[in-house]
């Protein structure tokens, strides 16, 4: 459960920062699905030329295949997503679902999910970006949280995100001046929250290590 200030600064800013959100056993679980993903992805091409540092659970080829339902119900995505690991759908829906619930005000749909993968001294960037935008117009219509979760520490050295706070918190994701980054620096478990409409980028990985971060997104 998010505390009334979170909720709050979320509004305000269109982002929050919940520290020491996933337990260490969530992590680890989290970790795992991640490497055995990526590993997959790497014996299909460069995580970077080929994926573009996303790997999907869904999208990204392991299993051999989704039945229809695993996208829209829940007993199905989960004995789905089971096939890779067993552990972290349970809590996707549990614990970021509630989240996603608090700060939308409404019932939720999970809409996609992600692992964000930098490789060691990559110069793999995203420029600024709303992930609203990657959504098609009909879908724009409804509000989206993204989740950003970054499953080792991380800070601007190894990629970690930039984000730039709504200029005015009533008219959310209008910005008609240059970014003014803040960037969030996080330890591993860690959750960014992000509104759909905030305006945030992140730089290269630096480091001598992997830097991945999971990502599922509400609507």
């Amino acid at each position: 459960m998010l505390t009334a200030a979170q909720v709050d600064a979320f509004h305000t800013r269109g982002y929050v920062v919940v520290r020491e959100f996933l337990s260490a056993l969530e992590i680890a679980s989290y970790t795992e699905e991640a490497e055995v993903l990526v590993n997959h992805c790497y014996e299909q091409g460069d995580i970077v030329s080929k994926w573009g540092c996303v790997v999907e659970p869904f999208g990204c080829g392991y299993l051999d295949s989704i039945p229809p339902l695993a996208r829209t119900t829940q007993t199905s995505y989960i004995a789905t997503r089971a096939q890779i690991t067993p552990a972290p759908a349970l809590c996707t829906l549990s614990k970021y679902g509630l989240c996603a619930r608090q700060l939308l005000e409404s019932s939720v749909v999970l809409l996609n999910e992600q692992y964000v993968v930098k490789p060691p001294r990559s110069e793999a960037a995203f420029d600024w970006h709303q992930d609203v935008l990657y959504f098609k117009d009909e879908q724009r219509e409804h509000r989206m949280i993204s989740v950003w979760t970054p499953l080792c520490d991380v800070r601007e050295e190894n990629g970690t995100v930039l984000v730039d706070p709504y200029p005015d918190p009533t008219m959310p994701g209008v910005y008609t001046r240059e970014p003014e980054p803040v960037v969030v620096e996080m330890s591993a478990g860690c959750a960014l929250f992000m509104d759909g409409r905030l305006r945030h980028c992140s730089g290269a990985n630096t480091s001598n290590v992997f830097r991945t971060a999971y990502m599922p997104q509400f609507s």
